[in-house]
């Protein structure tokens, strides 16, 4: 029982270990400090669709590869916020880091993708993010924490 115990711990510190190596290119506190000294760009008309009916789920219910109307998962989410404008993305957040270019923080404005190991929300602006959270707490509009990356789609 012990040496399987073992193998559980090895095999966890090695998935956190992974998660923990993911490139950051956002530093650390830069969304919060970001908002606070006003150096934020405005959102697009585009950006501001999308944050229009990303706000408009807030409350819904978190599900495991859902897409809408009833709940979301995080990237189905973001996608479903998108193609309200016209815009196809990816389905998955890692497939969503693959295919978006990066943005500078400085650069960040509402309605880009706050990208993290697993997970995608949609920034709202003012330090704050729209996101499918989990199933205790669906869709959410909370504090953004500091993502790994910022993803701009294209026509954001």
């Amino acid at each position: 029982m012990d040496a399987v115990r073992l193998a559980v711990l090895v095999a966890l510190a090695a998935v956190l270990a992974a998660c923990s190596s993911s490139t950051r290119t956002v530093p650390r506190s830069a969304i919060g400090l970001h908002a606070r000294y006003g150096h934020e760009l405005s959102a697009t008309p585009e950006g501001q669709e999308v944050l229009a009916f990303a706000r408009a789920q807030v409350g819904r219910r978190y599900c495991w590869g859902g897409t809408g109307p009833s709940c979301f998962d995080c990237s189905g989410l973001v996608q479903r916020a998108w193609s309200t404008v016209g815009v196809r993305l990816p389905r998955t957040s890692g497939a969503m880091g693959e295919a978006l270019p990066d943005v500078l923080v400085d650069d960040i404005r509402p309605g880009d993708i706050l990208w993290y190991p697993g997970h995608v929300a949609l920034y709202a602006g003012e330090g704050r993010a729209i996101e499918a959270l989990d199933s205790h707490d669906g869709v959410v509009e909370r504090v953004a924490k500091d993502p790994y990356r910022v993803l701009r789609p294209p026509g954001g």
